[in-house]
């Protein structure tokens, strides 16, 4: 999928969201320079949510969705369904740092993360390329900078 300039950046994002997707999934094969014991893919997630997740979050939410927001009801759909797994993301963080069962946590916080940038990347930002004009993608771009 050839993205836009404009969403480049958080399509790269995506990628090392996908990494940790497939690290912490139960089962997961042992990905050379990555975590593969439980406490260490702990650790790993947390502090790649505090240094990556959320700052991508915070664009996402202050500036993607509000400049999209309200142009049709698909994506507002969609808009909506991120802000949702958003919020789950983070209770998923929250439940890591205070559950004991971190293989079930860390497994649902994979599976969950892979299908919400999977549905970003498939349906929002194509929705985004496809409807939007030029010009409204090149202030979006500068507003994502």
């Amino acid at each position: 999928m050839k993205r836009h300039p404009s969403l480049i950046q958080l399509s790269k994002e995506h990628h090392d969201g996908l990494i940790l997707a497939q690290v912490i999934k139960k089962n997961a094969p042992v990905y050379i320079g990555m975590p593969s014991n439980l406490d260490a893919k702990k650790e790993y997630t947390l502090n790649f949510y505090k240094t990556e997740l959320k700052k991508h979050f915070d664009i996402e939410e202050r500036f993607l969705i509000p400049a999209i927001k309200d142009y049709n009801s698909e994506i507002d759909l969609l808009c909506d369904q991120v802000l949702t797994e958003h919020n789950d993301l983070h209770l998923l963080i929250e439940k890591l740092k205070t559950e004991d069962d971190h293989e079930e946590v860390l497994n649902q916080l994979g599976l969950l993360l892979e299908k919400h940038i999977r549905m970003e990347e498939r349906e929002l930002f194509e929705k985004i390329q496809n409807h939007f004009d030029e010009e409204f993608l090149s202030k979006l771009e500068n507003k994502l900078r």
